[in-house]
Formats: C-alpha cells, structure tokens, sequence
C-alpha cells in the first residue's frame, strides 16, 4: 500500500505545471492567437497614416504597455459606436481610443486608469462666434473703462473750475473773458496735461495754481500708465483668450456629433435642439465646412489637433464650460488583462518621459491654462 502510495505521488510530481503566460497573476494566451485591439481614426489619440500605419498618443502608450506584457497583438480598425457595441459583447480584447469614463459606460465595459482629462468644444467656422475687432470694441465700450472716462469727466471739469477761480484775478489773459471762457480754458489745460503731459498756449501764474497743476500731472502719470496697462492686458487677454460656449448659444446653432458618442448624449438631452450625428469625425468636419451645421460639437483635444493640422485656418474652436471628462482604455466586462495593463500604465506615468509624451501630441496640461471667458447669455451647459 505505502509503495502504490509513494508511485502515485512521485507520478505527480513528474507532470508539467502549467504557468501563465505573462506572470503568475497574468492571463493566458493561448499560442498562435493575438490580442485584438479596436482602433478607430482620432487624432492625436490615434491617426492613420497613408500606409496604414497607426501612430498617436494612445499608440504611442500601448506600445510601451506592450513593451512591458510582451504580448502578440493585432489593430482592428471600425467606427466608433461599432468600438463600443464590439466591447460590449465581447468581440475584442481592448480599445485604446480616449473613453470618457462614465456611470452608463460602466455598466457593460470596463476602464484602466485614467490617462488624462479634457473638456468638451466646439469647431465653427472662423469668425462665426465674435470677430476679434468686435471682442476689442466690447472691451472698450465695457462698464469698468466707461466709469474710468465718467470719473475722468468729472475731474476735468472739477480741476477745471478750480483752476479758473484760482487764476481768474492773476491771469486774466488767459482765464478772463467770463464765466464759461474761463472755465473752459481750465478744462482745456487740464485735458492737454492730461492727453500729452504739457499745455501750449496758456500758461499757469499763481502759485497755488501751479502746485495744484502739478498735483494733477502726477496723477495723470499714474493714471495713464495704470489704464494703458489695463487696456493692454484685456487686449491682450481677449487674443490669446478662446470663449467659452454657453449651453443657450448652442441652443441657437444647428450642430453635429458623433453617433454614440458623449457628445451625442448632450445634444439630444437638449431638447428642441437641432443637430445631426455622423458616424465619422471627417463627415462631421465637412459638414461644418458645407455649412450644413453650424457647429461640431467633440473633445476639445481632438478639434484643437485638427485646427492645428488638417484644417488649419478653415474652422476655429470654442471650449464649452461643462466639467472636464476624464478619458482611459475600454475593456470588455470584467477583462482579464485589466490589472495587467493598469500596472503598465502606471509604470509608465511615475517615469519622467510621460510629460514629454504629453507635450509631443499638444496635449501639454490639457488645455487648463486657457482662460474661461463666458459667451453667451447663459454660463450653465447640460451635463449627462
């Protein structure tokens, strides 16, 4: 009995162990088969090029993911809403277009960790939202710059009757001839010291005079230098600036979308609001450049790609002020190789070359240094 005992035992022993393919906590993979990965055309995340070759930000993250897992993998191009309902059942292994992470989306697939953050914009045409001439001219007929020139006013014309007063009796040449002459003459010198920093013409004799002249020259000095640079840094600001689009604007525009897309989701929650969705970003482009859309509404990293590149000084962008959407890889349902390729991913963030990869692709800190400037009537955007 101890003998047969002993035999089956060391028979065990003697059987190969079977070890996962990629570590002891990692899937297997069965020989010859490859890691289906869905890939749709969406710049920066992912372009294709004439050959055919894949390349972009997300490319560029799997490929060093691969570096780690070391597994055969295979692209499979198809639209978007095909990507999703392919993840959906199962029918590829992972997606590495940027999926904005939300509850709806939770329920029938799953996220890696996030790899950045964007918000949602809108490409028009140029010069469709506001003319930069226009937003100038708004800066200067503004509330704060008319109660400047208001208070402006009033100090002339003060100044101005102190002036004559003061020099009536001492300089009667210049500051006699009556009432209103001589009050204008005292507005007139005020208002050149104040526009040039001198007066010809008409000179100051009393002391009182002079000094409350020179009190005023100082002040025009520091009052000047502080408008000019206010006036300079609006300017300014309103260049460099992109508006923000208010959920009212879009309710006036005809806009465009992708089918199944987040984007989709908000234009038809605004109810009454005429839009179309395209299966394609290029039908969606072209649609605005038709103008059979007034705008495209998408994620504000792939339109600023597109102004920047394939319809540079065709469109202009316009971020809207709804909360930033996070975005990651999409798996199937409870995927076996999420762990695996979180754990690549964070490798990958804790080195100091993922900025760089960044800032390859424009995507920099995800737009978050652009200012927000509200446009339109109403700052509130439907959220989902």
């Amino acid at each position: 009995m101890k003998r047969a005992l002993l035999s089956l035992v060391l028979l065990a022993m003697l059987q190969p162990v079977p070890f996962p393919a990629f570590g002891q906590d990692g899937p297997t993979f069965p020989a010859g088969e490859k890691l289906i990965v869905g890939v749709v055309n969406d710049p920066p995340y992912l372009i294709k090029g004439k050959n055919g070759e894949w390349t972009g930000f997300s490319v560029d993250i799997w490929k060093a993911v691969d570096n780690e897992l070391m597994v055969p993998y295979e692209f499979k191009e198809m639209k978007f809403s095909d990507l999703l309902d392919s993840l959906k059942n199962n029918r590829i292994d992972l997606a590495i277009d940027g999926f904005f992470l939300l509850a709806e989306r939770e329920k029938y697939m799953d996220f890696t960790v996030p790899i950045g953050s964007t918000r949602l914009a809108v490409a028009t045409l140029p010069d469709k939202m506001d003319h930069p001439w226009v937003a100038a001219v708004k800066i200067f007929f503004s509330w704060g710059i008319i109660k400047i020139f208001v208070l402006l006013f009033m100090a002339l014309c003060l100044l101005g009757f102190l002036l004559w007063f003061i020099e009536r009796v001492h300089n009667p040449e210049h500051f006699g001839g009556g009432f209103i002459k001589g009050i204008g003459s005292g507005i007139y010198w005020v208002g050149s010291t104040l526009a040039s920093g001198v007066c010809f013409g008409i000179s100051l004799k009393s002391l009182t005079a002079r000094i409350l002249g020179l009190v005023w020259m100082l002040a025009c000095a520091v009052t000047l230098s502080a408008l000019t640079a206010s006036l300079t840094t609006s300017l300014t600001l309103s260049k460099n600036m992109t508006n923000t689009v208010s959920e009212e604007t879009l309710r006036h525009m005809r806009m465009g979308g992708i089918e199944g897309s987040v984007e989709a989701t908000v234009l038809e929650k605004m109810n009454g609001m005429p839009h179309t969705l395209y299966k394609t970003e290029e039908d969606a482009m072209k649609a605005v450049l038709n103008k059979e859309t007034d705008g495209y509404l998408y994620d504000e990293i792939t339109l600023r790609y597109y102004n920047d590149h394939d319809y540079r000084g065709k469109i202009a962008v316009y971020p809207t002020n709804m909360k930033r959407f996070s975005f990651a890889y999409g798996l199937p349902k409870d995927s076996p190789w999420r762990t695996k390729i979180n754990i690549a991913l964070m490798n990958l963030m804790e080195r100091p070359d993922w900025v760089f990869l960044l800032k390859r692709y424009g995507i920099g800190q995800n737009f978050e240094e652009i200012p927000y400037a509200p446009f339109g009537r109403n700052s509130g955007m439907l959220m989902n």
